[in-house]
């Protein structure tokens, strides 16, 4: 053992005093006297005297091993996790500087795991706790080892909105904007402060081994919050925070000089009653909180038995959809686009479909929402991709020259190989680029522009039309739009359902024909459904329509007995 027995420092200057006195006495009185012999007396004296040397020199060393004690006891507790144990240790000696650097040590170090927990477990951008800390609490609170059990309430936020404000206002505002949303809800909706907020974590920001005792919150991922309200089950004292949380947001927020406005979507789920699982209360008030925004957005809804059968129907058509992509049970239908004066087919959209071995044939609402968050959109994507090339060539085989319209999902496009592998597709299915147009939302379009202004001009210089979707509802920037390589402008189908209805979609639809044009881009209408919507938009000058007026998504082989018939005037929806 250390500094046990004959080990410690004590013992032997102390023995080391002893002998070193009996000789050197000795030895002098020796060398002054050849013929000195030791008395009693003088032995007595030499006893005397050897005994305080040794005891001063005991009493020294443990004054010097007692510093050392005091920061062993230090080092041993830093070594057993407690950082900031005081260094007892005050002296002018050289022991006392070394505490001093000890001390200068501890307090760095410190400082570098207070750093290196912040950035692992605080939010940068709002200064609230993380996802890290929520998953951490739920695993502790939930867990079947230990006693008790935890009744809390899970409230799942997502800002409606934030991706508009995001795209529009650049990342620096959309930080802004979270720290000031993430603010109000606290504050006004929570009833809470910074100063005032459970983070469940400890003075060196480790998550705590403890039970939550107030509101923890924290931002999730994204534009999503998460908050945990420990001992709260009442749903309607819950729905009331829901409720709050949503009123506090109504506000406008001023962040570089616009007035901008988010709502909220929100999920509650609640432990033990829903489930005693934390990965699935989080999962759980996560789908709450997406059927909230399927019924409107703004609004609060508890998970329950309907959504819980949701879940499962959403892991079945998943399970389902990666089979299907694997089975080749994937299809095209296609509508067509007409030119608007003379209603001549002049190419068409690719829309996919599904013929499910058990439940026949589904449409796109049926399965691309579960495609999207199952990270399944880019293989369902490439497969579109592929089908259309295929029919492409196949009408070419047959003499006709048919253009194919695409449309590319968000997730599908941002990849980083999505340019090359779509040059790599169209030259291997020997269809002319020029044959081939995708079509892209606006949202899309202007995030990351810069990137995407190299993404788009590269397809654009290998011949690949470019359509920008949905236009009209988004908030483009126009010099940016101006700058964006591509050929068409396809106004959105609910600007077109507002025609005769309202004055300002159809001031909209006017200021949008009239700029493509001055951009030199072509223009589409889609969802045109009446005579009266194709006589507005044909005044108007646009250049195409796409609509059921004219035709419903049909199978390859139908399209030409379609162009067939409306070549030879057998056309009954719509007459020229």
């Amino acid at each position: 053992m250390h500094g046990r027995g004959l080990n410690s420092i004590r013992w032997r200057f102390t023995l080391a005093s002893i002998i070193l006195t009996l000789a050197g006495v000795t030895l002098r009185d020796a060398g002054l006297d050849p013929d000195w012999r030791p008395d009693a007396a003088w032995l007595l004296t030499l006893a005397l005297l050897t005994l305080a040397i040794a005891a001063a020199t005991f009493w020294m060393a443990s004054r010097l091993t007692g510093l050392i004690a005091s920061l062993k006891r230090s080092t041993d507790a830093i070594a057993a996790g407690d950082f900031d144990a005081p260094v007892d240790v005050d002296c002018a000696c050289e022991v006392g500087g070394l505490a001093h650097s000890f001390r200068q040590m501890t307090s760095r170090l410190n400082a570098n795991i207070l750093r290196m927990n912040a950035l692992a477990h605080v939010d940068a951008i709002t200064g609230l706790p993380n996802r890290s800390v929520i998953d951490h609490l739920l695993r502790y609170a939930l867990d079947s080892e230990r006693e008790g059990r935890f009744r809390a309430a899970i409230v799942f936020i997502d800002l409606d909105g934030f991706k508009r404000i995001n795209d529009t206002l650049g990342h620096a505002g959309g930080d802004q904007l979270l720290r000031l949303a993430s603010q109000r809800i606290l504050e006004r909706g929570l009833q809470r402060t910074h100063a005032t907020l459970d983070t469940c974590m400890d003075p060196f920001g480790n998550p705590c081994e403890r039970l939550p005792e107030d509101i923890v919150f924290a931002r999730f991922a994204g534009d999503e919050f998460v908050a945990v309200l420990p001992g709260q089950t009442d749903r309607t004292r819950l729905a009331g925070v829901g409720e709050a949380i949503i009123e506090a947001l109504r506000e406008p927020f001023h962040i570089k000089n616009q007035d901008v406005v988010v709502g909220a979507s929100i999920g509650i789920a609640i432990a033990p009653d829903d489930t005693d699982c934390a990965e699935e209360l989080l999962t759980f008030a996560d789908l709450a909180m997406y059927s909230s925004k399927q019924a409107g957005k703004a609004r609060c809804m508890f998970f329950d038995k309907k959504i819980r059968e949701t879940l499962v129907a959403r892991a079945r058509v998943e399970a389902d959809l990666r089979l299907a992509l694997q089975r080749d049970e994937l299809l095209l239908h296609f509508q067509p686009k007409v030119d608007t004066q003379t209603l001549e087919i002049g190419c068409v959209e690719a829309l996919v479909r599904w013929q499910h071995p058990m439940r026949g044939l589904l449409m796109p609402a049926d399965f691309i929402d579960v495609a999207e968050q199952s990270g399944l959109m880019s293989p369902l994507g490439q497969q579109v991709m592929v089908l259309a090339l295929a029919q492409c060539r196949r009408w070419l085989d047959q003499g006709i020259e048919r253009p194919v319209a695409v449309n590319v999902s968000p997730s599908q496009f941002v990849e980083p190989d999505f340019v090359p592998g779509l040059l790599k597709l169209l030259s291997q299915s020997g269809v002319p680029a020029r044959l081939l147009s995708i079509e892209i939302t606006e949202s899309i379009a202007m995030t990351d522009f810069e990137m995407n202004v190299l993404r788009l001009g590269s397809l654009r210089a290998a011949g690949v039309r470019v359509a920008i979707d949905d236009f009209g509802i988004g908030y483009s920037n126009l010099s940016q739009l101006a700058r964006l390589p591509m050929d068409e402008l396809k106004i959105d189908r609910s600007l077109i359902a507002a025609i005769g209805r309202s004055e300002k979609s159809e001031a909209i639809i006017r200021a949008i024909l009239s700029m493509a044009r001055a951009l030199g881009y072509r223009s589409i209408a889609e969802g045109i459904e009446t005579a009266e919507q194709l006589a507005f938009l044909r005044d108007l000058g646009c250049d195409a329509l796409q609509g059921y007026l004219f035709g419903r998504p049909m199978p390859a082989a139908q399209i030409e007995d379609w162009a067939a018939a409306r070549r030879a005037g057998l056309q009954v929806a719509v007459t020229a």
